[in-house]
């Protein structure tokens, strides 16, 4: 099956923070105490911003007392009290984790067997919680996408059927955000590519993306491409009653453009932000019922292309608001108006939160 949705942006180019298939997403109520480690605290060295209006970003890395070998820490997504992301190792390896703000607890997250895992938007269920991702074992250029009970401890790959990709086949599947307790509905990428000569780095992106939806009610994958796009994103998803809300960005022929819009393609919104050749949306959160959302973005600057900024958008009644500027970070996911995501510093990717006014 598959739904006129919005193509767009594929996320390798717009990473200038070394961020290896990163994500957005967005989030219903949040839970209590979830994590499995008793740890040290989160280190949250230091607080910036960027410009005299701008929102304050608090540093939220892993603590190098639990993870050593640790380079990097990329915050990808935020569902009431849990933060996702992975952390970059000094061997090339990452490996996932999930964040507890009110325990204070980090769990590692890593698929059996794997060389790298991803961890992105997370979901609560009645008895803990739902992640989503990519993983990738060493020696193999493919990524599969995979889901994470933490009730049953157990890892499932996702990956698009074959019949998606034919006569090509289906090397690169990435699961960015899920939403729902017991049945629940995910959304992500696969990438349809021809041979291993085709095959792109592991860390960028393929062009030749195409957004998804997967339904687990029938395990079903719906393909959610814009006409006349080259590529599509699909990075977040959030439902009010029986309206399901994607968020992510299509690329034709004039550029790279945010959009949200409801499953059935009645309600969209199209955005670019003034002036820029590349803008997209990370992550989507509800703001009082069906076209009422916050979302937060990406956009490039039109003059400098590698300089990326993030930005938080109110959307009403299906129509943009006034956009904040977080910085020249990357503005990952976003849960009611507290936002995660990474800025560069000394060199390195690091996590960040702020809450938006």
């Amino acid at each position: 099956m598959n739904l006129s949705l919005g193509s767009a942006l594929t996320r390798g180019p717009i990473v200038t923070l070394s961020l290896a298939l990163l994500a957005g997403c967005a989030a219903p109520v949040g839970s209590a105490g979830f994590g499995a480690i008793s740890a040290a605290p989160p280190v949250q060295t230091s607080a910036l911003r960027f410009g005299a209006d701008g929102p304050i970003l608090q540093t939220l890395d892993v603590p190098l007392r639990q993870f050593p070998n640790a380079v990097g820490t990329l915050l990808t997504g935020i569902r009431g009290a849990l933060i996702t992301g992975f952390v970059e190792n000094r061997d090339g390896s990452n490996v996932g984790v999930v964040y507890d703000r009110k325990t204070g607890i980090w769990t590692r997250i890593k698929f059996p067997g794997s060389s790298k895992t991803s961890v992105y938007g997370p979901a609560i269920t009645q008895t803990g919680y739902r992640l989503v991702g990519s993983y990738q074992k060493r020696g193999e250029t493919n990524a599969d996408g995979f889901v994470y009970d933490s009730t049953t401890k157990k890892y499932r790959t996702l990956d698009a059927p074959a019949d998606l990709c034919a006569p090509k086949s289906c090397n690169y599947t990435i699961v960015h955000s899920n939403y729902g307790t017991a049945a629940y509905e995910a959304v992500g990428n696969y990438d349809a590519v021809k041979s291993s000569s085709d095959i792109a780095p592991a860390g960028s992106y393929p062009a030749s993306g195409h957004a998804f939806i997967y339904d687990s009610a029938n395990a079903t994958f719906t393909t959610l491409d814009f006409p006349g796009s080259v590529s599509s994103t699909a990075y977040g998803i959030w439902r009010d009653g029986n309206t399901v809300a994607i968020a992510g960005g299509y690329t034709d022929k004039k550029g790279t453009h945010a959009y949200v819009r409801d499953l059935t393609g009645a309600s969209m919104l199209v955005y670019d932000w003034p002036k820029s050749v590349l803008t997209h949306f990370e992550g989507i959160t509800g703001a009082g019922g069906p076209g009422n959302y916050n979302v937060i973005g990406d956009y490039f600057d039109l003059k400098d292309k590698t300089l990326e900024y993030g930005f938080f958008l109110p959307i009403r009644n299906w129509s943009a608001g006034t956009p904040i500027t977080i910085g020249p970070v990357s503005a990952n996911s976003v849960y009611r108006h507290t936002v995660v995501g990474v800025y560069t510093g000394a060199g390195i990717p690091n996590g960040y939160i702020t809450k938006i006014p």
